[in-house]
């Protein structure tokens, strides 16, 4: 008996490499300094310091004249794409008055091994909250915004509302687009088995993401935009997978916060998000001042494909809104 279960112990190593090797792969080199500074070229890019002391990259789209407002916008992005996919939508926003600060998270577009991170990783330990924390403090430090309102896409939808569960209160207002908290595409039974593993003994170690280029949009030039585009990421991390579990519970977790109004965007042809457990959620707190708007004609990536009406609907959302200033 003991013979055998020697030789389990030391099977047991070996097993759990194979399984690892077979569902993973290690870290790739990431895109290339030409691929990185072509995202960069005809774009204001700057940096902050974050909480911990390193630093991250982030487009600027500047207005000619601020709005009455004087209202700014923070942008987060989804799992696989970067502040780039919400040019479009940004730039109508600042021909309208209204800045746009795009960043870009931790080990994606303009912040990969460039500038010392993992492309699709984020180190174990990290808490990603406290990137936007430090973002919205810079511009509130700035002086120039009397509100400042946080939009989030696709993935990017469920950052906001993590970060708004961890900061309640500190923004006028979120707005989530086709936002990712209660996805239909998920990861086999297998796959989160071997990140699991992985974000103990391998948290770098690299896994699908279950998101076909199909998925965001069915308009050819930006279809071909997406399958073509250097910065997406095909993979993540297993630490990187862990930390969205964990902004999972954040988003779950109910209290008696005053938060900030939310306006949600739904895309009725939407193959990546389940609209009614969205809608459910978001609309679970009866005292919260939620507003959702369906696009029934529009598959996910409404921001490329329909962005002069998402942008007038935001700004029709923030003109309905009480000046608190």
């Amino acid at each position: 008996m003991s013979f055998i279960a020697s030789r389990g112990r030391l099977l047991l190593p070996v097993l759990i490499a194979a399984f690892l090797s077979h569902c993973g792969s290690v870290p790739g080199p990431g895109p290339t300094s030409e691929q990185i500074a072509q995202r960069s070229k005809g774009v204001e890019v700057r940096t902050f310091k974050t909480h911990d002391g390193k630093e991250l990259a982030y487009v600027v789209h500047r207005p000619a004249r601020l709005n009455a407002r004087h209202a700014a916008f923070i942008y987060l992005h989804g799992i696989e794409s970067h502040s780039g996919w919400f040019d479009p939508a940004a730039e109508q926003l600042a021909k309208r008055g209204y800045p746009v600060f795009s960043i870009d998270r931790r080990g994606s577009g303009l912040n990969r091994e460039n500038r010392g991170y993992i492309s699709g990783h984020v180190d174990r330990g990290t808490n990603l909250v406290d990137d936007v924390h430090a973002a919205v403090g810079i511009v509130k430090a700035s002086g120039k915004f009397d509100e400042i309102y946080l939009i989030g896409l696709s993935w990017g939808g469920k950052y906001v509302m993590a970060y708004d569960a961890t900061y309640p209160d500190e923004v006028d207002g979120m707005i989530l687009i086709t936002p990712g908290m209660k996805p239909k595409v998920d990861l086999s039974s297998g796959e989160k088995l071997a990140v699991f593993i992985d974000s103990v003994f391998a948290p770098t170690r690299q896994h699908r993401t279950p998101i076909e280029a199909e998925m965001f949009t069915t308009e050819p030039v930006h279809l071909d935009y997406i399958k073509n585009d250097p910065l997406k990421l095909h993979t993540a991390s297993a630490s990187f997978f862990m930390q969205s579990r964990r902004m999972d519970k954040l988003v779950e977790k109910t209290d008696d916060a005053k938060h900030p109004p939310m306006l949600v965007f739904l895309a009725g042809k939407d193959r990546i998000i389940d609209n009614e457990a969205t809608r459910a959620l978001v609309t679970r707190d009866p005292g919260r001042a939620v507003t959702v708007i369906d696009y029934p004609d529009q598959t996910h990536s409404i921001q490329l494909d329909a962005p002069d009406r998402l942008t007038r609907d935001i700004i029709r959302w923030i003109d309905s809104l009480s000046r608190k200033h």
